[in-house]
């Protein structure tokens, strides 16, 4: 197990494409010194059949085992019917067509990133997020802060659950997990909205909510006025909701905290990454050295947030646990939708080496598949492409489609509202048996 996370751990995730970003560049150089070069007298057809004829060399080339992946003639077929289609559609429908093709294979990591708006896709000023009892708003621009905290019922003419099963082909997933995990972003983009038909002919979206308690109601949002995620209001603030653990460092890399009254210590890790103002083995030596000063009965790692990096980043933490085994204390470690990647390999690694035990969600992929990502950005539309270059092996003698938890927990829109983590106030209270 050891060798294969050290193995794993190079940019499974596209969460690491920070730290590849001059690997990236100079890739695409190298790509780009092949092809055409659009200008800007070239016409909108020939720009984007210079795109498909270098994704059409370029993907297929470079994809870990593509034959498998994407069998033929179906893959080539339809990369002729977008080529034929050209004329016919718009760029943001070129573009779903093109993530329909790439997420055929059904790997989380291999897709084309949902486009921003220098492609052409708009983001809608209201944000959602799934619970395991539904779809809610959770952000909104002032104007639609009236539906923050509510349950989406509908958009549109269709129920969540419908445009859910409608999204599935655009979007490149291993499990309903993530499809759901991802589609909440798809679920708020004009353009996305446009092609499954739910928005008005005024351009408006339709959009029936209901709070707790409530009766339904409907707001209207519209692109004119787009407000960015980290401008709008969340539910959070406008609604007074407590403040949970988890939520104290969201932009950290890691932190800890100890809980005196239960004698537990939490450690939140949200990216397989060195933080550059601390690097994690630096971090490391401060919990276990402050472990050894206080009375510690249990250990707990939350990994829901995080979506993979490095493998080998929290080794340090890993090993300086194992040696404290005999302490009595357990070990738990809690898992989500979100835990994804490398970080999943983490988990994978702490209940086999460490005995942990796992609470929480299934994870958003399957604990064997394809990482190590790399990617290509189209020449003339600049459109992102990642693919993977490695299959890795991490669950002997079985493929399951997710990393399951030893204990399952929820957590529905009512303890979000609340302020509540039952994950976290499971893990609290479990007994371990002998």
């Amino acid at each position: 197990m050891t060798r294969i996370i050290q193995i794993r751990y190079a940019l499974r995730s596209k969460t690491r494409l920070i730290v590849t970003a001059c690997l990236v560049s100079c890739l695409s150089v190298i790509s780009f010194a092949q092809t055409p070069v659009a200008t800007a007298s070239v016409d909108r057809e020939t720009r984007w059949r210079q795109d498909l004829k270098f994704f059409a060399d370029e993907f297929p080339a470079r994809h870990k085992d593509f034959d498998k992946l994407y069998p033929q003639p179906a893959f080539n077929n339809e990369l002729a019917a977008i080529q034929a289609d050209i004329s016919k559609l718009d760029d943001a429908e070129i573009t779903l067509r093109l993530m329909r093709l790439v997420a055929t294979a059904n790997i989380g990591h291999t897709n084309v990133y949902l486009p921003g708006l220098k492609h052409g896709f708009e983001s809608l000023p209201i944000s959602l997020t799934w619970y395991s009892d539904g779809l809610a708003v959770t952000r909104a621009a002032p104007d639609y802060s009236a539906a923050l905290g509510a349950r989406v019922l509908r958009i549109g003419s269709h129920t969540p659950e419908e445009l859910f099963a409608a999204l599935a082909p655009y979007i490149a997933h291993e499990n309903t997990t993530w499809l759901k995990q991802q589609s909440s972003n798809f679920l708020v983009t004009f353009q996305v909205l446009r092609h499954l038909g739910v928005v008005r002919a005024d351009g408006g979206i339709d959009y029936t909510v209901v709070k707790l308690g409530g009766k339904p109601f409907t707001v209207t949002v519209k692109r004119d006025h787009p407000v960015a995620v980290r401008d709008q209001i969340s539910v959070i603030d406008a609604l007074h909701i407590p403040m949970a653990l988890y939520r104290k460092q969201p932009d950290s890399y890691y932190w800890y905290e100890y809980l005196a009254d239960s004698r537990a210590l939490y450690v939140q890790y949200n990216r397989c990454a060195n933080d550059p103002k601390l690097a994690f083995k630096d971090f490391a030596n401060d919990v276990l050295a402050f472990a050894d000063d206080h009375p510690v009965e249990r250990v707990i790692i939350d990994l829901r947030f995080n979506g993979g990096g490095n493998s080998i980043v929290i080794w340090p933490l890993m090993s300086g646990l194992r040696k404290r085994d005999k302490s009595g204390s357990h070990l738990y470690v809690l898992i989500g939708p979100s835990t994804f990647s490398s970080a999943q390999d983490n988990a994978i690694e702490f209940r086999n080496g460490s005995h942990a035990t796992l609470v929480g969600e299934s994870t958003g992929e399957k604990p064997n598949g394809y990482g190590e990502v790399k990617t290509i950005t189209l020449p003339n539309s600049a459109l992102t492409v990642q693919y993977c270059t490695k299959f890795f092996l991490m669950v002997k003698d079985a493929d399951p489609s997710a990393l399951e938890p030893d204990i399952r927990v929820g957590r529905t829109l009512e303890d979000a509202l609340a302020g509540r983590d039952p994950v976290l106030e499971t893990a609290m209270r479990h007994t371990t048996k002998p």
